[in-house]
């Protein structure tokens, strides 16, 4: 028969043990689901950033050509037999679509070459090509290319006039290696027709650095990155992929695993792939190509299995402590096992703020408080570990900066300084001038991107302090005494400056950071609100006057 001290260990430590595992299960069940939609969501996001860069050159490029067609084919109306007989007309005809294509041109980046070709049975080759020299760093005007010699299945010589006539509509050709030009490109061409007739073709040769440049930025997590993949599902780029050639690190297992995911999958779906050691989120161009945001889940799962592993030293280390405790308080310990059991049962349902106090009196008073300051300890760190998986939804999924929740947090930590006459800190209020202006006239996306561009310069302005996110364009930082905050500001001030014409481009408006700072003073601040009022009426005032010299 075990002795009562057996059976009372054996009854706390199964508790505790029931209690910390079912705590941990769930624990580590939302953590999983948490980590697996932050990582759904951040894959999503960057592929659908980065896609809408890299659509807006491609569109840009469709415009222009089309542009340029319209044009051909609106000269073109009512001197159809004049295009083809009369050869002073024709050449006049070229010269004003020549002249149309090079105002057009002008908006492209990294153009390789354009032209505008007649259809090849008019009699005579007749038309315009312009060739980028990397010479001179110009386009230069070029010999035309003799299609003649070519049979029509050759694509990478005369697949660009081929392709959209046989088409009878416009496409983009998949990167290709053009042996007249020498270069990896991607071409965009137009037919051109008019009552049937087919009159030519328009097209514009575009380098491939238009989105390896693009892609070449993007990171997910520590190593993942993009992938662009043609119609056919063969790598176009990867980092540190060269012209079809495996990195070193990705084999040919691994290109063949995501080919199949993605010639199984609706593009657009978060998917496990690889025998579910990464996951990818797919996008597809409107070239036709696909774009892919790619990490391996190890990097993604990291921090849950931290986590987890702190989680179970901690209640073995929570178990060990309890264990030598009891063995040393449990003498004499026989009566109060009610009260004892009571706060158990507690615990196993969840209530970390057991308080045990035994009501008897006697020799057994001072060793049934200590264990129930046992449990109680038990408790709290339990309540500490659940209360950190907590935090990590505490951060801001579009900025990465702290959220409201962790600002409120920190308020309540710096309150309770002002009340022990310890607290030291001063507050910068910060807010996005003319984000209103940019997501009105050209979308939430971009303006979502201006708010990224800024947290960029606060991360760079206010090193080792913590910065928040507390409304949409509302941002704050707290800082300490020894740091003259008017200085950090000025400093912030001057990078969105220099950072808003460079980036004019992109947002049509420049933007500012208008920015406000109050110093906790002892003798005049009742607290912390105090000081943010202070802090985010000198910013108002500040963006009042950013306003007027603007």
């Amino acid at each position: 028969m075990k002795s009562i001290k057996t059976k009372i260990i054996i009854t706390m430590l199964t508790s505790v043990l029931a209690t910390s595992v079912l705590l941990l299960i769930i624990s580590v069940v939302s953590l999983n689901i948490l980590n697996r939609n932050d990582s759904d969501l951040l894959l999503e996001y960057i592929a659908r950033s980065s896609s809408t860069l890299i659509n807006g050159a491609l569109d840009t490029t469709e415009q222009s050509v089309e542009s340029v067609s319209l044009y051909a084919v609106e000269q073109v109306k009512g001197n159809l037999d004049r295009l083809k007989n009369d050869i002073p007309w024709r050449e006049n005809y070229l010269s004003a679509v020549e002249s149309l294509a090079l105002s057009e041109i002008a908006n492209i980046r990294d153009v390789e070459a354009f032209y505008f070709r007649l259809n090849q049975e008019l009699g005579v080759p007749a038309g315009f090509f312009y060739q980028y020299y990397e010479g001179t760093g110009k386009l230069e005007k070029r010999l035309l290319t003799d299609i003649s010699m070519y049979d029509k299945d050759d694509y990478v010589h005369v697949g660009w006039y081929y392709k959209p006539l046989e088409a009878k509509k416009a496409i983009w050709l998949s990167p290709y290696d053009n042996y007249n030009l020498k270069k990896r490109i991607v071409s965009y061409e137009v037919p051109v027709f008019y009552e049937d007739s087919f009159i030519g073709i328009a097209g514009i040769d575009i380098s491939t650095k238009v989105t390896s440049r693009e892609l070449a930025n993007i990171r997910a997590y520590h190593t993942g990155g993009a992938i662009l993949f043609d119609r056919e599902y063969n790598i176009v780029y990867q980092k540190s992929h060269v012209r079809g050639l495996n990195r070193a690190d990705f084999s040919s297992i691994q290109e063949g695993a995501l080919q199949a995911a993605l010639s199984s999958i609706e593009i657009g779906t978060p998917v496990e792939y690889n025998g579910k050691h990464d996951k990818l989120y797919a996008l597809r161009l409107h070239d036709g190509m696909i774009l892919c945001i790619s990490a391996p889940l190890s990097e993604i799962n990291a921090s849950q299995r931290n986590v987890l592993a702190i989680s179970v030293i901690g209640s073995v280390i929570i178990l060990a402590v309890i264990l030598l405790i009891t063995m040393l308080q449990i003498n004499g310990f026989l009566k109060p096992l009610k009260e004892l059991t009571t706060a158990a049962e507690k615990i196993a349902d969840g209530n970390m703020e057991v308080s045990f106090k035994s009501p008897h009196a006697g020799s057994n008073d001072d060793e049934i408080t200590k264990l129930a300051d046992t449990f109680e300890t038990m408790a709290n760190s339990l309540k500490r570990y659940f209360d950190h998986f907590h935090s990590l939804a505490y951060t801001d999924n579009l900025t990465g900066l702290n959220n409201k929740a962790a600002f409120e947090m920190t308020r309540e930590v710096i309150e309770s300084e002002v009340k022990m006459g310890r607290a030291s800190f001063a507050i910068v209020m910060m807010d996005v001038n003319n984000l209103k202006t940019i997501n009105d006239s050209i979308g939430h996306e971009k303006g979502d991107e201006l708010l990224v561009h800024c947290t960029h310069c606060m991360r760079q302005t206010f090193v080792g302090y913590p910065l928040y996110r507390i409304g949409g364009d509302e941002f704050c930082a707290i800082i300490n005494n020894t740091t003259d905050p008017q200085v950090l500001i000025e400093r912030l001030q001057k990078l969105v400056a220099s950072m808003s014409n460079i980036d004019f481009v992109s947002f049509h408006v420049p933007y500012q950071i208008a920015a406000g700072v109050a110093v906790y003073d002892k003798a005049s601040d009742t607290g912390f609100q105090s000081v943010f009022n202070r802090a985010d009426k000198a910013m108002y005032e500040n963006k009042q006057a950013l306003k007027a010299l603007s």
